[in-house]
Protein backbone atom coordinates (compact mmCIF):
# COMPACT_ATOMS: atom_id res chain seq x y z
CA UNK A 1 0.00 0.00 0.00
CA UNK A 2 1.56 3.35 -1.23
CA UNK A 3 1.60 5.99 1.79
CA UNK A 4 0.95 9.81 1.15
CA UNK A 5 3.64 12.19 2.58
CA UNK A 6 2.27 15.37 4.37
CA UNK A 7 4.08 18.82 3.32
CA UNK A 8 5.11 19.25 7.15
CA UNK A 9 7.32 21.74 5.42
CA UNK A 10 4.82 23.91 4.46
CA UNK A 11 2.47 23.99 7.12
CA UNK A 12 5.58 24.87 9.51
CA UNK A 13 6.03 27.90 7.62
CA UNK A 14 2.71 29.17 7.67
CA UNK A 15 2.43 28.29 11.63
CA UNK A 16 5.05 30.65 11.95
CA UNK A 17 4.12 32.98 9.72
CA UNK A 18 0.40 33.13 11.25
CA UNK A 19 2.22 33.98 14.71
CA UNK A 20 4.48 36.54 13.39
CA UNK A 21 1.52 38.23 12.18
CA UNK A 22 -0.62 38.15 15.56
CA UNK A 23 2.77 39.77 17.10
CA UNK A 24 3.30 42.23 14.90
CA UNK A 25 -0.95 43.11 14.77
CA UNK A 26 -0.25 42.90 18.90
CA UNK A 27 2.21 45.69 18.61
CA UNK A 28 1.06 47.93 16.37
CA UNK A 29 -2.21 48.36 18.62
CA UNK A 30 -0.64 48.74 21.94
CA UNK A 31 1.98 51.18 20.31
CA UNK A 32 -1.56 52.93 18.93
CA UNK A 33 -3.12 53.07 22.23
CA UNK A 34 -0.04 54.52 23.86
CA UNK A 35 0.47 57.13 20.91
CA UNK A 36 0.96 61.02 21.68
CA UNK A 37 1.65 63.67 20.21
CA UNK A 38 2.84 67.47 21.42
CA UNK A 39 1.84 70.70 19.46
CA UNK A 40 3.67 74.02 19.86
CA UNK A 41 1.83 76.99 19.69
CA UNK A 42 3.74 80.16 19.73
CA UNK A 43 2.22 83.70 20.33
CA UNK A 44 0.47 85.03 23.63
CA UNK A 45 -2.91 84.35 24.76
CA UNK A 46 -5.47 86.86 25.72
CA UNK A 47 -8.35 86.36 28.65
CA UNK A 48 -10.71 88.68 29.23
CA UNK A 49 -12.40 89.30 32.63
CA UNK A 50 -15.98 90.33 32.71
CA UNK A 51 -16.91 93.10 34.79
CA UNK A 52 -19.96 94.77 35.97
CA UNK A 53 -20.57 98.31 37.33
CA UNK A 54 -24.27 98.11 38.79
CA UNK A 55 -26.17 100.57 41.81
CA UNK A 56 -29.84 100.01 43.14
CA UNK A 57 -31.83 101.91 46.18
CA UNK A 58 -35.11 101.48 47.59
CA UNK A 59 -36.96 103.16 50.51
CA UNK A 60 -38.93 101.62 53.21
CA UNK A 61 -41.82 103.31 55.37
CA UNK A 62 -42.67 102.30 58.83
CA UNK A 63 -44.87 103.51 60.95
CA UNK A 64 -46.55 105.18 62.73
CA UNK A 65 -44.61 105.57 66.28
CA UNK A 66 -47.11 108.10 67.94
CA UNK A 67 -49.52 106.49 70.40
CA UNK A 68 -52.95 108.23 69.03
CA UNK A 69 -54.53 109.02 71.70
CA UNK A 70 -51.37 110.43 74.26
CA UNK A 71 -49.32 111.35 71.96
CA UNK A 72 -46.60 109.00 73.55
CA UNK A 73 -44.02 107.26 71.46
CA UNK A 74 -44.42 103.40 71.09
CA UNK A 75 -42.12 100.36 69.81
CA UNK A 76 -45.35 98.66 68.07
CA UNK A 77 -46.26 100.33 65.43
CA UNK A 78 -49.71 101.57 64.71
CA UNK A 79 -51.98 102.31 61.25
CA UNK A 80 -53.99 104.83 63.30
CA UNK A 81 -52.73 109.12 62.64
CA UNK A 82 -53.74 112.24 65.11
CA UNK A 83 -55.27 114.29 63.06
CA UNK A 84 -56.26 116.74 65.86
CA UNK A 85 -59.11 119.49 65.38
CA UNK A 86 -59.20 123.53 64.77
CA UNK A 87 -59.52 123.99 68.60
CA UNK A 88 -57.25 121.37 69.60
CA UNK A 89 -54.40 120.46 67.23
CA UNK A 90 -53.23 118.31 69.52
CA UNK A 91 -49.76 116.21 68.52
CA UNK A 92 -47.84 115.13 65.56
CA UNK A 93 -47.05 111.78 64.41
CA UNK A 94 -43.63 109.84 63.70
CA UNK A 95 -42.55 107.60 60.85
CA UNK A 96 -39.46 105.64 60.26
CA UNK A 97 -37.95 106.65 56.02
CA UNK A 98 -35.21 104.08 55.07
CA UNK A 99 -33.53 104.73 52.12
CA UNK A 100 -31.35 101.86 50.97
CA UNK A 101 -28.62 101.77 48.32
CA UNK A 102 -26.44 99.01 47.27
CA UNK A 103 -23.49 98.03 44.96
CA UNK A 104 -24.84 94.76 42.95
CA UNK A 105 -22.23 95.12 40.40
CA UNK A 106 -18.41 93.63 40.42
CA UNK A 107 -16.53 96.97 40.52
CA UNK A 108 -16.29 99.66 43.67
CA UNK A 109 -18.73 102.53 42.91
CA UNK A 110 -18.71 106.16 44.30
CA UNK A 111 -22.36 107.19 45.34
CA UNK A 112 -24.35 110.04 46.10
CA UNK A 113 -28.04 110.43 47.09
CA UNK A 114 -30.36 113.25 46.24
CA UNK A 115 -34.14 112.96 47.98
CA UNK A 116 -36.98 115.54 48.89
CA UNK A 117 -38.95 115.30 52.30
CA UNK A 118 -42.10 117.11 51.38
CA UNK A 119 -43.58 120.25 53.20
CA UNK A 120 -46.67 117.93 55.13
CA UNK A 121 -44.05 116.10 57.06
CA UNK A 122 -40.65 117.46 58.61
CA UNK A 123 -37.36 115.58 59.07
CA UNK A 124 -36.32 115.06 63.05
CA UNK A 125 -33.19 113.11 62.52
CA UNK A 126 -30.98 111.40 60.31
CA UNK A 127 -28.78 108.80 60.77
CA UNK A 128 -26.42 107.34 57.44
CA UNK A 129 -24.77 103.90 58.01
CA UNK A 130 -22.10 105.45 55.68
CA UNK A 131 -21.00 108.99 54.53
CA UNK A 132 -22.76 112.34 55.46
CA UNK A 133 -25.67 114.18 55.44
CA UNK A 134 -26.27 117.60 54.69
CA UNK A 135 -29.91 119.70 54.18
CA UNK A 136 -31.30 122.83 53.11
CA UNK A 137 -34.52 124.32 52.75
CA UNK A 138 -37.20 125.78 51.10
CA UNK A 139 -39.91 127.49 52.89
CA UNK A 140 -43.74 127.84 51.58
CA UNK A 141 -46.81 129.39 52.41
CA UNK A 142 -49.20 127.79 54.06
CA UNK A 143 -49.06 126.68 58.13
CA UNK A 144 -45.98 125.48 59.01
CA UNK A 145 -45.36 123.59 55.88
CA UNK A 146 -41.74 123.09 54.38
CA UNK A 147 -39.69 121.21 52.27
CA UNK A 148 -36.50 119.59 52.76
CA UNK A 149 -33.93 118.72 50.62
CA UNK A 150 -30.92 116.32 51.70
CA UNK A 151 -28.07 115.37 50.00
CA UNK A 152 -26.24 112.09 51.14
CA UNK A 153 -22.79 111.63 49.72
CA UNK A 154 -21.94 108.02 50.89
CA UNK A 155 -18.70 107.48 49.17
CA UNK A 156 -17.38 104.56 47.92
CA UNK A 157 -18.99 100.98 48.27
CA UNK A 158 -17.19 98.14 47.45
CA UNK A 159 -19.23 95.20 45.74
CA UNK A 160 -22.00 93.62 48.03
CA UNK A 161 -21.87 96.39 50.22
CA UNK A 162 -24.80 97.87 51.24
CA UNK A 163 -25.24 101.69 52.77
CA UNK A 164 -28.71 103.19 54.93
CA UNK A 165 -29.82 106.49 55.95
CA UNK A 166 -32.59 106.23 58.39
CA UNK A 167 -34.71 109.47 58.81
CA UNK A 168 -37.17 109.90 61.34
CA UNK A 169 -40.49 112.25 60.10
CA UNK A 170 -43.28 113.83 61.58
CA UNK A 171 -46.67 115.47 60.20
CA UNK A 172 -47.17 119.19 60.07
CA UNK A 173 -49.69 121.17 61.17
CA UNK A 174 -51.34 122.75 58.18
CA UNK A 175 -52.79 126.16 58.13
CA UNK A 176 -56.10 125.27 60.06
CA UNK A 177 -54.08 124.29 63.13
CA UNK A 178 -54.61 120.03 62.59
CA UNK A 179 -52.02 117.84 61.36
CA UNK A 180 -54.09 116.36 58.51
CA UNK A 181 -53.52 117.72 54.61
CA UNK A 182 -55.71 120.21 53.26
CA UNK A 183 -57.21 118.84 50.37
CA UNK A 184 -60.20 116.72 49.75
CA UNK A 185 -58.56 113.69 49.19
CA UNK A 186 -56.46 113.66 52.71
CA UNK A 187 -53.01 112.81 50.65
CA UNK A 188 -50.10 113.40 52.43
CA UNK A 189 -46.75 113.23 49.93
CA UNK A 190 -44.15 111.88 52.03
CA UNK A 191 -40.89 112.32 49.92
CA UNK A 192 -40.49 112.60 46.19
CA UNK A 193 -38.32 109.77 44.50
CA UNK A 194 -35.01 109.28 45.68
CA UNK A 195 -32.24 109.60 43.26
CA UNK A 196 -29.08 107.93 43.25
CA UNK A 197 -25.92 108.83 41.61
CA UNK A 198 -22.75 106.99 40.82
CA UNK A 199 -19.43 106.80 39.19
CA UNK A 200 -17.56 103.42 38.45
CA UNK A 201 -14.39 102.42 35.88
CA UNK A 202 -16.76 101.77 34.04
CA UNK A 203 -19.13 105.07 33.37
CA UNK A 204 -21.94 106.80 35.53
CA UNK A 205 -24.62 105.27 37.09
CA UNK A 206 -28.21 106.35 38.16
CA UNK A 207 -31.63 105.19 39.24
CA UNK A 208 -34.51 106.62 41.04
CA UNK A 209 -36.94 105.40 43.18
CA UNK A 210 -40.96 105.95 43.39
CA UNK A 211 -42.26 108.75 45.66
CA UNK A 212 -44.20 107.51 48.49
CA UNK A 213 -47.75 108.97 49.30
CA UNK A 214 -50.06 108.27 51.91
CA UNK A 215 -53.91 108.31 52.28
CA UNK A 216 -55.38 109.02 55.40
CA UNK A 217 -59.11 108.33 56.04
CA UNK A 218 -61.46 109.65 58.61
CA UNK A 219 -62.70 106.53 61.21
CA UNK A 220 -66.29 108.27 61.57
CA UNK A 221 -66.57 107.34 65.26
CA UNK A 222 -68.24 109.51 67.10
CA UNK A 223 -65.86 109.04 69.83
CA UNK A 224 -62.63 109.83 68.13
CA UNK A 225 -62.77 112.91 66.08
CA UNK A 226 -59.05 113.15 66.07
CA UNK A 227 -57.95 109.73 65.23
CA UNK A 228 -57.53 108.67 61.47
CA UNK A 229 -56.48 105.51 59.39
CA UNK A 230 -53.30 105.10 57.33
CA UNK A 231 -52.97 103.39 53.79
CA UNK A 232 -51.47 101.61 52.32
CA UNK A 233 -50.92 99.80 55.81
CA UNK A 234 -46.74 99.77 56.51
CA UNK A 235 -44.31 99.14 56.38
CA UNK A 236 -44.15 99.92 52.52
CA UNK A 237 -41.27 99.91 50.34
CA UNK A 238 -40.68 101.12 47.21
CA UNK A 239 -39.32 98.61 44.18
CA UNK A 240 -35.38 98.66 43.83
CA UNK A 241 -34.72 101.06 40.81
CA UNK A 242 -31.42 100.24 39.42
CA UNK A 243 -28.80 101.07 36.70
CA UNK A 244 -25.70 99.08 35.52
CA UNK A 245 -23.07 98.67 32.67
CA UNK A 246 -21.34 95.84 32.04
CA UNK A 247 -17.43 95.55 30.28
CA UNK A 248 -17.10 95.31 26.73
Amino acid sequence: MRRIRRNTQINKTMGTTFVILLIALGITGYSYSHWTETIHIQGTITTGTWQKASVRIMKVLNGSFTDPYTGDDISTPTNLIHVGTETSPGWPTKFQLIIIVENNGTVNILDAVYDVIENQVEPINATPSKGTVDWYYNHTTGGEFVQNYLNWTIGTLIPGERATLEIWIQTLRNPTGKYEPTSENQLIEVNRGANVTATSELGPLTAQTEGITLTIVDTDTPDDPNIAVITPTLPYSTPWAYDSRTSP
